[in-house]
């Protein structure tokens, strides 16, 4: 890489880490008429996985009962004791000048996201980022502070991290550092800050899949997949994100996971290979067109080259400013995809 290397840095990770790293926060779930009043560290301590409401404290309350008892049943309160706000904007300071330094960087730039993405709007299927815990008290402050101090720069319309990719897309002497897994299915050199081990990696190219042993907080081993290059954007269309609230399957009845689009994914060996299998894929979750209400209350008609489409819209991260939305039937017929 170059002497003159450039960090990109996604500061919308700094402004979202130290916001909520500078509070304790609780829930408090009453029942009505079981006289459940508890508190609980998360919404996932109490019911589980934050979209499937599966797990947590209420399946073991639930164990053996004939009935249920439903999370919508239940009044959830939240608690948050913030920091002092000059303890909180110092360690913003801090966070940001450590992040400009990062693997011997001579120049750096940093960018903040503010209100809604476009993919908002164009989300059907599920709303895009359908986040439902409160922000953390001292967000705003901390980027304003990131703003007016460190010199971020805002970024309206779009998300940070598609400014930051069309800022560093095809430059060997940049480098993004953020914490998005999106990064890794970019024409990028990217830095995860929650795997500083790995260093700088190169991202482009078609890339690869493969499968990663891990053990969860409580010691219960588990395997993730994990790739990069465009084999990863890929295997985010093909399965989802929970982080992003969109998944390929949001409006099928076929049950379908992260392991499911790998299997089909995995020993591809192009991109024509890619899009062949993800032709099949969403032929399988939508094999005949069907009617569905969005997030928004419209009814409308799907079929699997819609769903495709949307989910590789949610997936994929701008290139250049004015950039359209990339239209897949395009790609299936400029490589020559029989669908």
């Amino acid at each position: 890489m170059s002497s003159k290397l450039t960090t990109i840095i996604d500061a919308d990770y700094i402004k979202y880490s130290v916001a909520y790293a500078c509070q304790k926060t609780s829930i408090v779930v009453t029942h009505p008429t079981l006289g459940v009043h508890d508190t609980f560290k998360t919404r996932t301590d109490f019911y589980g996985h934050h979209a499937k409401k599966a797990g947590g404290w209420l399946a073991e309350y639930n164990t053996g009962r004939d009935s249920p008892i439903l999370p919508s049943e239940f009044t959830i309160e939240d608690v948050v004791v913030p920091e002092r706000i000059d303890f909180t904007l110092s360690s913003a300071r801090s966070m940001f000048n450590d992040a400009a330094k990062k693997q011997g960087a001579k120049l750096f730039k940093g960018f903040l996201g503010k209100g809604d993405s476009f993919r908002v709007a164009r989300s059907t299927l599920t709303k895009y980022k359908n986040r439902t815990s409160p922000k953390p008290f001292h967000l705003e402050a901390v980027g304003d502070y990131l703003e007016r101090k460190m010199g971020c720069e805002i970024v309206t319309g779009i998300e940070a991290d598609d400014r930051c990719v069309i800022e560093a897309f095809g430059k060997k002497d940049h480098f993004i550092q953020g914490e998005d897994k999106d990064y890794y299915g970019c024409n990028i050199n990217f830095f995860n800050v929650n795997k500083p081990e790995d260093g700088i990696v190169d991202c482009s190219g078609l890339g690869s899949l493969w499968l990663q042993e891990k053990v969860d907080s409580k010691g219960k081993p588990f395997t993730e997949v994990k790739g990069k290059g465009r084999m990863w954007l890929y295997q985010q269309v093909a399965s989802g994100d929970d982080v992003d609230t969109y998944w390929a399957n949001s409006a099928s009845n076929v049950k379908w996971g992260e392991k499911s689009a790998y299997s089909v994914l995995k020993d591809c060996k192009s991109d024509k290979e890619a899009f062949e299998a993800l032709v099949r894929i969403f032929k399988i979750l939508y094999p005949e067109p069907k009617s569905h209400t969005t997030w928004q209350g419209a009814t409308i008609t799907i079929d699997w080259l819609y769903c495709l489409q949307e989910c590789f819209t949610m997936a994929r991260m701008l290139r250049t400013e004015d950039e359209k939305e990339i239209q897949v039937v395009d790609i299936l017929n400029k490589i020559g995809v029989n669908y």
